[in-house]
C-alpha cells in the first residue's frame, strides 16, 4: 500500500535492495527453527540443512514462514514504535496499537516531500504528512470527513499482511539483518524491557560500505522481536552517492500496554426521502 506522500528509496537503491536480500539467508526466518544463538555466531543456523529458508538440495523452496516480526504483529494489548532517522534529518515512523482481541489503530508519519521531486508549481503542503488506520478483523479502514460511509468500506482487506510488508522494508530491521554475515551476533544477556523478559544481542556486522552495528532484544516466549536499535551507514543504503555520510538509525519498541478496544463507528443512518404529496 503506497500512503500519500510516503518517500519511497530511488529504483536502483530498491533493486539493489532486492538483490541483496535474495541472495542472502532470511535470517528472520531462520529464527523461527533455530532463534537467537547463545554463541557468538550464527553460523549454525545458515549451514544447518533444511532450516527454514534454506531447504536441502533438491527440495522445493518453501513458502514464507512468518518470522519474529510476523509475531510481533500477532501479540496482544501492545504498542509498537516504528522509527527510521535519515541522515539528512528527516524521519518517518509508525505507531501500532494492537488491542486484546487483535485490531489495531494504526498511525504513520512521514517526512515531507522533497519540492525538487514534484512538479513545478505543485504545493508541497497538499500533501498529508500523516495517516491513520483501524484496522478491525484484519481489514483497515482510513477515517475520512469526506466519506461519511467511510467505515463500510474497507480499503485494505489484508491489512496484516501490507503491515508485515511494511515492516520488512528498507524502513524496517529485516532487510539490513538478513545481509549480516556469520558472527554478528554477540549474546549480551537477559534484559526486562517494555515488560518483556528478553534475550539482548549486540549487533556488528562489517558488509561492503561499514558495519551495521546496534541492538536486539528478543522474547523467546512469543518468539518475537520486541525491540532494536539499528545503525546503517549511509555508504551502505545510499549506493548512488559515492561518498555519503551519515546514517540511517531505526528503532523498534514494544511496550505491553492495556490498550482500548478498536472499533468502527456506525455508518449514518441513510436519510429518507421526502413523500410526495398528493
Amino acid at each position: 500500500m503506497n500512503l500519500p506522500g510516503k518517500p519511497h528509496f530511488p529504483r536502483l537503491i530498491c533493486i539493489f535492495l532486492i538483490m541483496m536480500v535474495l541472495l542472502s539467508c532470511n535470517f528472520l526466518t531462520n529464527l523461527v527453527s533455530n532463534p537467537f544463538p547463545s554463541t557468538p555466531s550464527n553460523q549454525a543456523a545458515s549451514e544447518t540443512p533444511g532450516v527454514a529458508g534454506q531447504p536441502p538440495v533438491g527440495s522445493e523452496q518453501p513458502t514464507a514462514e512468518p518470522d519474529p516480526l510476523d509475531h510481533l504483529l500477532a501479540m496482544r494489548s501492545i504498542i509498537i514504535h516504528l522509527t527510521a532517522l535519515q541522515s539528512d534529518g528527516s524521519s518517518s515512523s509508525t505507531q501500532i496499537e494492537i488491542d486484546s482481541a487483535g485490531n489495531m489503530h494504526v498511525k504513520y508519519s512521514l517526512p515531507a516531500m522533497d519540492p525538487k521531486l514534484l512538479p513545478q508549481g505543485f504545493d508541497a503542503t497538499q500533501l498529508p504528512t500523516s495517516n491513520e488506520l483501524l484496522v478491525v478483523d484484519g481489514k483497515a479502514y482510513q477515517p475520512s470527513d469526506q466519506d461519511p460511509n467511510w467505515m463500510s468500506t474497507p480499503m485494505d482487506e489484508n491489512y496484516i499482511q501490507t503491515l508485515s510488508q511494511d515492516l520488512h522494508g528498507p524502513d524496517g530491521v529485516a532487510p539490513w539483518l538478513d545481509i549480516l554475515p556469520d558472527g554478528s551476533l554477540i549474546s549480551a544477556g537477559q534484559e526486562t524491557v517494555g515488560g518483556f523478559e528478553t534475550n539482548k544481542f549486540t549487533v556488528n556486522g562489517a558488509v561492503e560500505g561499514g558495519a551495521i552495528t546496534g541492538s536486539l532484544w528478543y522474547e523467546p516466549q512469543a518468539n518475537a522481536l520486541v525491540k532494536a536499535e539499528l545503525h546503517v551507514p549511509a555508504a551502505i543504503y545510499d549506493v548512488t552517492d559515492k561518498s555519503p555520510t551519515g546514517e540511517l538509525k531505526i528503532t523498534l519498541d514494544t511496550q505491553k500496554a492495556d490498550v482500548p478496544m478498536v472499533t468502527l463507528p456506525s455508518a449514518p443512518a441513510a436519510t429518507a426521502e421526502p413523500s410526495a404529496t398528493p
